[in-house]
């Protein structure tokens, strides 16, 4: 009963049928635009055509992980000393776009050889159909995707002979595209930071000072399937009693509805819940972060886990999945890795589809962390140490700046133009 009410929480602000509708429209919309992607000529790249560098596109002003993450990568080639023209291109409507960091430092043109699209998948197409081709001809073309399945869907393989690379934010990403295709298929890990609002306190957010708080955070526009906001509440329930005070447990959601907020307080009646349902700058997430005792992210796949490494970098620990793109980051020594058993999806939620697998977590194993971070003081010292440190060690940030690097020099050099 309660795993049923949770999971109508995902769709309590919309009709009856109307998210599945919805999907299947995007679904049947971007195969149209994968045809005629797939279709388009291919003008192969020229390395005496531009000089040599990358052109970046990406939504840098939006919040959200996707425009995080391209704020990570352009960082990322800045360090790198490769030259470089930022683009900043929004492909979904809809979003917040307020992040100001990278103002002022836009381009409006492909300067130089080789593009960079970080757009999501799904998007991909239609934003090479609303692109002028000379963006894409003669230039050395390459997709920063993020997927967090270990199967490529078949209806996506065409937009690929537009591209000449991929470039990932994890080697678990690559999985399914190497089952695909031939064309190289690399990771560039995100080295994340974390600025905050130091003036966003737990008073700022309404939040108890002296109760330990767990956070989860879930954007109802996102695919909540995935994020399986409802396992960690399933979990906190496991692990504390109602009415106690033992601890409370922090729920961030973007883009929900008043009903979805009802329903939660109404399955969590006799715990302590607080709701923070507004859009929020991109620091005060990281001092919400912070203000918190431990994230919880039972997902059940991770295409890198974003708030996870931001988590581990502002000294709380998480307790997470021990599958997919996070554990590359994450072990048993900074981080409660929670056992998982894969099974099929089940249905079709686009764009996963029924028979592709993913990490169903163990809710009972979760609890049982959330009592050991709340009761075990020198357990939780050591877990928040050893993630601190792990993530501020200052050599692995030299990593993707060689990859960088190294890439673009093959890609010059292996170029037969």
């Amino acid at each position: 009963m309660i795993k049923q009410t949770i999971k109508n929480l995902i769709k309590a602000s919309l009709p009856a049928g109307a998210m599945n509708a919805y999907r299947s429209f995007k679904a049947l919309l971007g195969r149209k635009y994968i045809s005629r992607m797939g279709a388009e000529p291919k003008i192969p790249f020229d390395k005496t055509a531009f000089p040599r560098g990358i052109n970046l596109f990406g939504s840098f002003s939006q919040n959200s992980g996707l425009g995080q993450g391209c704020r990570l990568l352009a960082r990322e080639i800045e360090r790198s000393g490769v030259p470089h023209t930022f683009i900043d291109y929004a492909a979904s409507s809809g979003l917040n776009h307020d992040n100001h960091e990278f103002d002022g430092k836009y381009g409006t043109s492909c300067r130089y050889g080789v593009n960079v699209f970080q757009i999501n998948m799904h998007e991909m197409a239609r934003a090479f159909c609303a692109m002028n081709r000379n963006i894409w001809r003669r230039h050395y073309n390459i997709a920063f995707w993020s997927w967090e399945n270990e199967e490529f869907p078949e209806e996506w393989i065409p937009m690929l002979s537009q591209l000449d690379e991929i470039w990932t934010p994890a080697e678990y990403d690559c999985i399914s595209l190497r089952k695909v295709t031939a064309r190289p298929v690399r990771s560039i890990p995100y080295i994340v930071d974390a600025p905050y609002d130091e003036t966003a306190d737990r008073k700022f957010f309404r939040l108890p000072e002296n109760q330990f708080l767990f956070l989860m955070l879930f954007d109802y526009n996102s695919i909540s399937e995935r994020k399986n906001p409802f396992g960690a509440i399933r979990a906190f329930k496991d692990a504390f009693r109602p009415d106690a005070y033992e601890a409370g447990l922090v729920i961030k959601i973007a883009n929900g509805s008043r009903q979805v907020l009802k329903e939660i307080d109404s399955v969590m009646k006799g715990y302590d819940v607080y709701f923070v349902n507004e859009s929020l700058p991109k620091n005060r997430v990281n001092a919400l972060i912070r203000c918190c005792d431990a994230y919880v992210s039972l997902h059940r796949a991770e295409g890198f886990g974003l708030v996870l490494a931001e988590a581990m970098l502002l000294g709380v620990p998480t307790i997470a999945t021990a599958y997919s793109a996070n554990t590359e980051f994450q072990d048993s020594s900074r981080a409660c890795l929670v056992k998982y058993h894969l099974q099929k999806i089940g249905k079709n939620i686009y764009p996963y589809k029924k028979d592709y697998l993913w990490a169903e977590p163990d809710i009972h194993e979760a609890a049982e962390y959330m009592k050991k971070l709340r009761y075990d003081r020198a357990y939780y010292a050591a877990i928040r140490k050893n993630a601190a440190d792990y993530m501020h060690d200052e050599e692995r940030v030299k990593i993707p700046v060689q990859k960088i690097r190294a890439y673009l020099n093959e890609i010059y050099v292996n170029s037969g133009y």
